[in-house]
Parts: C-alpha cells; structure tokens; sequence
C-alpha cells in the first residue's frame, strides 16, 4: 500500500515544483538593489508591470491547478474521516495543546509577516486581525478534529509559500505602492513621478496594496478558522472556567516558547515544525499522521531557503553580504547599512568620500572626551567617533545581532576598540539610564528602520524620534555639548519637522546639511526644554503620545482607510461565506463582543505605555502579553472562587481607572526610580484585571461557551480596525475608547439579564 494516496502525491509533486521554481526567481531578483525605487520614466514604469504581473502569476498558477488541489483536498478529508483509529479523549489535554498552537502561530505569522514583507509595518494588524476572525468564525462553528488538523496543515503550506519566496518577489514592489499611496513617508523609496500622474499612481498603489492584504487576511482566517473549530471542539464538554483557564495556560506556554526561539535566533523553520508539530495529536496514526507530517515539513521546507548571511534576530530578519569596502546588511530584503571602510587611506584610493556626513558630524569638533551614540548599527558612526579622537564611546544599539555583525565584518573594527563600550539597549531607556550632563556629543545615528515590533502600534524607532526624546538626549550633555542627528528625509517636511524639534530640544539654532537622501543636524545645547511634551503638540511634533514621526501630520492618511475598508469587505464576505448569518445575534453575544473589542484596545494601550517605560524592545513586549495572561488566569481562578457577581465592582473599577490612565500619562513616571515605575505599571495592568474578572464572570454563565468565545473573538476584529485610529488621535485616547465600549457592553449585560426573564445564576453567581 503506497505511504500517500494518488491525489495527496501530485498535491505534494505540484508544491515541491512550485517552491524549486520561486527559490529560483528569488535568488535572481532578491540581487536586484532597491534603489531602482528612485528611479523615474520607463525603469520605474517597467519595475512596476513585471511586479504586477509576478503578483497575478501566482493565483492564475494556483487556478489553473484548481482541480488537482480540490482532489487533494477531498482526500486528505477522505482520509480523515476513513482513519479509525480515534482521537485522544483528553480533553483538557486538547484544549491546552490546541492553545499552545493558536498562539505560537499567531505570533509566529505576525512576526514572519512582518521580515517578509515590509509593507505590514505600515499596513499593521492584518495577521492579527485575521486569526482572530478566524478564530471567532471557527468556535462559533465548533466540532473540529482530524479533518481540520489535516487541512490546517495543508493551509499552512500556502501560507508558507505567500510569505516566504513569493512575498520576496513582490516586496520591492510592494513598498513602492505603499510610497506612492501614502502620505507616510516609506523608507527606501524617494520616488520622484510627474504631476499628472500622482493621483492614478495614489489610486493604483492603494488597490494594489488592498489586493495584497485582501489575500494574506483571508489566506489567515480561512487557516485559523480551522484551527478555531478545533479551539471550540476542544471548549465543549468542559466546565467553562476550567476550560478557559486551560486555554490560558496553553496560550502562555505558546508565547513562552516563541519568546525563548526568538532568544536563540532560531530561523523560521524551526518556528513552523514546533508551531505545526502538536496538531499530530488529531491524526491518529498510520497513513493520516504520515500525510499531515508530511505536510507539516513542507510549509517549514517553504520558509528554510535563505540567501548570503542571513540572521533572525529578536527583532528582524538581516541579511549580510560582502560590498567592496564594506559588508552590506538588509532588513526585510530592503537596503538598510552599509558597514564602510572610511578611513583617509580608502578615501584616498577612492577618491571621493561615498558617505561624508560621517566624518561631517564631527567636523570642528576637538577635545572630545565622551560621545554617545544611538543607533550605532554596524559601527559606522562609532568609528566616526573614535576617527575624531573621541576618547570614550558609548553605543546604544537595541538589535544585538546588528552590533555583533558589525563587531565581525566592519572593516574598521570600531567594536574592538577598547575606548567603546557596547549598550545593547532601547535608546529612550538609555537615556534614563545614562548619567546626565556626562557626554560632550550625543549622536542619533541613522537608526530610522521603520521596522513593526510584534503586536505594538509603534515601530522599533518611533519613541526616538519625539519631542521627548530629543530634550532627554539634550539633558545628557555637558555645557556646550552637541546633539547630532543623521536621519533620511529626502528634504521636505520631515527636515524641517527634525530641524524645529531640535531647536526646541536644544534651545539654539540648528545647522542642517543635506547629503542625497540623508540629512544631517548639528545643534549646540544652551539650555533643555523644560516641558517637552507641551513643547511638541505646540508645533505639532511628534510626541510619546502621539509617536507617528512618518506622518506629515494627525490623521489616517486615505490609503489607509481605503485598504482597511477593503478589508472589512473581504471580513463581511468570509462571514456570511461561513454561514454566520446563521448564529443568533443575541445580548450576550453583543456583551462578550464588545468584551473583545475594548480588551484588545485596552492591551494596545498598556503595551505601547510599558514599551516607553521599560524600553521598545522584544522581550518587554513579550514580558506585557504574558503578564496580562496571568491577570486574566488570576481573576478566572478567583471568579471561580468567589460565590457571589463581582461584575458591578469590575465595572466601577474599570469607570475609574480608565480615565485615571488616561489622565496620568507616564511622563509623570519617567526619570523616576525603579519602584515607581514598577508600580505605575501595575497602575496600568489594572484594568487588564477588572475586565478580566467580567468577562469570567459572563463566561461562566454561558449556555454555549464556544459560541460566546467566537462572539468575543469577533469583537477582537473591531478593535484591531479601531487601533488604527491612534494614528489621529494619540495612544493614550484608546483607554476612553476601551471604556465607551465597556460600557455598551454593560447595557448589553442588562439587556441579556432581562431577556433571560430572571437573574443570571450559575455556580452561586447572580447578576
């Protein structure tokens, strides 16, 4: 009897075909350098269609194999159902594993995504978003096992596919469509286009870039809805507190794991076998678990091929290559530093200086005794330091494996100099943590990356860049010392906005170079801002409140709102396609939907809020999410015990704390000691407590715990649109947003309490 049937094979034949073809092209086109964005006329023109048509290629691909694949399809759902041997019967056991795999993969396609694909540091929340429609749609359904293991697996080959090689393909072009629909400036891409064809491109690069998230978030719901029938298969039969404090254990296991891959740079491989490997406990044995398998070592095939060095740090995905002179590195397959050799002997040989604004920064400068850097990357702007006679240098740089490239290829060594000293830290935190009045420069290298970190609403460098940050970088220096800032701009609006900011930081004019794209800011300090935040909504600045830099000012740029739009299109679709309509709409549902709204603004709020106190860095963000999960292990366990409704006063905390968070912004914390910033943020995980103990409580009363957890999921959708709204308003305004919905949701509850014809009780709860 062959391992795999007929159909299974040319599924598995066609895959393998598919992925030997697209690594191929990859290793062609990934050479080619994305300064081709800036160009004009016919070369741009003929970039743009051969990236359109490689976008179409892969569906028509995928059509015109459409009834091989539906073959496949009905086997591996054959196959499944024909398997006798049973299940496991273990149900805690399920929920917990299934738990494990929702939220590691989760985390695991955000993440991957994101190095992937640059385009979801703008257009954030896509993967999210859809998992957790997904997820809702699957629990709401319920009554999912071997079958849907089996084609979660095989979804996760196309997955795999999308974002590996093939999103390689189109990420060039994929970014230039986002710089010519945005208002946000896109790094990488000063493109220059007539006049009169601004608004067609505008047009063009916005329906391009909604195709593309269009298919990613319903690639990722259709997968999680699988997963999800799984999750609610696995609730039903449980006492539902139990059940939940199951599947938060699961979920902290999962994020665990990832937290310590990402630790180790594991590659995206080793995450796709350990996030796919426990789904083997549906399939049984024999034949069925020898083709999910299979199929699971597929999609982590998929994500294996890499080119030149390439390092998965905690953050990004870096890749390395030898340059004359220097040691390239890209993040996300886009150009971001070179590592140079700018020393008078290989200028000399040269002829001109490739990158002046280096030595520039600290030209006229003498007696430097200690400078520090931010941002110092690979070590360019450290060995411009030590070039200058800079005694002692300190190097602020948050992604280790960016130093510790530079540390090894850097032809100047600068990170084996004895006078330099290593910080691998977040720089706002350093800024803390840094003796003031120490430094006679204080250097912002060119640490622009615009690189998304996990499920924060902020990008790795988007707290440095505030009106905050400049006057606490201002506070460092000695009496006559000097900030310096090398930043891409391409001249315009964001010169100026820097220049302005600097101005207000320093209290002194402010000298301004350009170089190309690069600009170069050089200001002397006489005296720092006193009330920085004021300072920067006065002359609409960035600031930690409102920390968008990119966007030219408050606002959600209209590409944004078309591509979300589009996306809410495609999430009515796939919801009435899902037979949905089909699922009473009920006060209860209403009640925990709205749950799942505010909770996910609410998390939104309290992560970007710890980012700015303990550091925009991986492990803070990680160490976030897995405090708010044992928040709401605690007050699942102590819903369980208590015998009587603790709604009323969950509710009342949640009317005081809210807008306490709200008014008592961390600007009141910072620069305080570690105590109270501990203790501020146990201020903020509060409400992740209180709204907690509400949404146990209605759980636990629940007649259908499956269907309530899909209704709470689904409201999760809601506020992942809703977050895009910090984009003109500031961050902290989604604690009063949280706290509008919490209170619909409370007239919910009312309103649930009277249909039920009598007071909710259940296990001793009593509404």
């Amino acid at each position: 009897m062959p391992i795999f049937s007929r159909a299974t094979r040319e599924l598995i034949a066609i895959l393998t075909l598919f992925v030997g073809i697209l690594i191929v092209v990859n290793l062609l086109v990934t050479r080619v350098d994305v300064d081709v964005a800036r160009s004009t006329g016919a070369a741009l023109a003929t970039y743009v269609i051969a990236g359109v048509i490689v976008f179409w290629c892969i569906p028509l691909f995928a059509w015109s194999q459409r009834h091989r694949v539906a073959a496949a399809v009905a086997d591996l759902v054959r196959l499944a159902e024909a398997d006798d041997t049973a299940a496991t019967r273990n149900r805690v056991l399920c929920l917990f594993v299934i738990s494990f795999v929702v939220l590691f993969v989760e985390t695991m396609l955000i993440r991957y995504a994101a190095s992937q694909t640059r385009i979801f540091s703008y257009y954030k929340n896509i993967v999210l978003v859809g998992s957790f429609l997904g997820l809702g749609i699957g629990c709401l359904h319920g009554r999912g096992g071997r079958r849907e293991a089996l084609l979660a697996l095989a979804g996760m080959i196309v997955i795999a596919l999308f974002f590996s090689v093939a999103a390689q393909l189109l990420g060039a072009v994929l970014g230039l469509s986002t710089s010519l629909a945005s208002s946000e400036v896109v790094l990488g891409y000063g493109i220059v286009v007539p006049a009169s064809l601004v608004g067609v491109l505008k047009l063009a690069g916005t329906v391009h870039i909604g195709l593309y998230c269009v298919a990613v978030f319903l690639g990722v719901a259709v997968v999680f809805g699988l997963l999800g029938r799984i999750l609610g298969q696995s609730f039903s039969g449980l006492p539902p507190l139990l059940a939940y404090s199951v599947n938060i254990l699961g979920s902290l296991a999962g994020l665990a794991v990832f937290l310590l891959l990402s630790l180790l740079w594991a590659p995206p491989w080793i995450w796709f076998a350990v996030g796919l490997a426990p789904l083997s406990l549906w399939l049984g044995r024999g034949r069925c678990l020898r083709t999910g398998l299979a199929l699971g070592a597929i999609a982590a095939v998929a994500v294996a091929p890499h080119i030149d060095h390439t390092i998965w740090s905690s953050y990004q995905k870096l890749v390395g290559r030898p340059v004359p002179h220097g040691y390239q590195i890209d993040i996300s397959d886009a150009f971001y530093q070179v590592a140079f050799d700018l020393r008078p002997a290989t200028i000399a040989a040269l002829g001109e200086n490739p990158m002046p604004y280096y030595d520039a920064a600290f030209a006229g400068r003498k007696d430097l005794d200690r400078v520090l850097v931010v941002g110092a990357g690979s070590g360019n702007d450290v060995a411009a330091a030590l070039r200058a006679g800079a005694r002692q240098v300190d190097a602020v740089e948050i992604d280790a494996a960016i130093a510790e490239m530079g540390a090894e290829h850097h032809p100047e060594r600068p990170y084996d100099d004895p006078r330099v000293r290593l910080i691998v830290d977040d720089a706002r935190h350093a800024f803390r943590t840094l003796p003031p009045q120490s430094y006679d420069a204080v250097v912002f290298g060119l640490l622009d990356s615009h690189t998304q970190l996990g499920t924060s609403s902020v990008r790795l460098d988007n707290y440095v860049f505030t009106q905050e940050s400049f006057s606490a970088a201002a506070k460092l220096l000695r009496p006559g010392g000097t900030i310096i800032l090398s930043a891409s701009t391409s001249g315009g609006w964001l010169k100026d906005r820097y220049a302005q900011m600097l101005a207000h930081a320093c209290g002194a004019p402010v000298d301004v170079r350009m170089f190309d794209r690069n600009s170069l800011f050089v200001c002397h300090a006489t005296a720092s801002d006193p009330d920085p935040s004021a300072t920067g909504r006065a002359i609409a600045a960035p600031v930690d409140d409102w920390p968008f830099p990119y966007l030219p000012g408050r606002g959600v740029p209209l590409s944004y709102a078309v591509v979300v739009a589009m996306l809410a299109g495609a999430a009515y679709f796939w919801l009435r396609r899902s037979g949905i309509g089909h699922v009473e709409l009920t006060a209860a549902n209403g009640h925990m939907a709205l749950l799942g709204a505010a909770f996910l603004l609410m998390e939104v709020y309290a992560i970007n809020r710890l980012a700015l106190l303990f550091g925009t860095t991986w492990l803070v963000s990680g160490v976030s999410i897995a405090a708010m999960l044992f928040e709401v292990l605690a007050a699942n366990l102590l819903v369980g015990i208590v015998r009587f409704d603790l709604r009323p006063l969950a509710y009342v905390a949640l009317a005081l704390l809210l807008p306490a968070g709200w008014w008592l912004g961390p600007v009141r914390v910072l620069g305080g000691d570690t105590a109270l910033l501990f203790g501020y943020a146990l201020f903020l995980l509060s409400p992740v407590f209180c709204a907690s103990v509400i949404f146990s409580s209605s759980f636990r009363l629940t007649r259908n715990p499956p269907e309530a957890l899909g209704a709470n999921l689904l409201g999760a959708v809601i506020g992942g649109w809703l977050e895009y709204a910090t984009m003109a308003t500031g961050i902290r305004f989604m604690a009063l947003v949280a706290l509008a919905l919490y209170v619909l949701s409370w007239l919910c509850l009312r309103q649930w309490r009277r249909s039920a014809g009598a007071p909710l009780v259940g296990n001793g709860l009593g509404v």
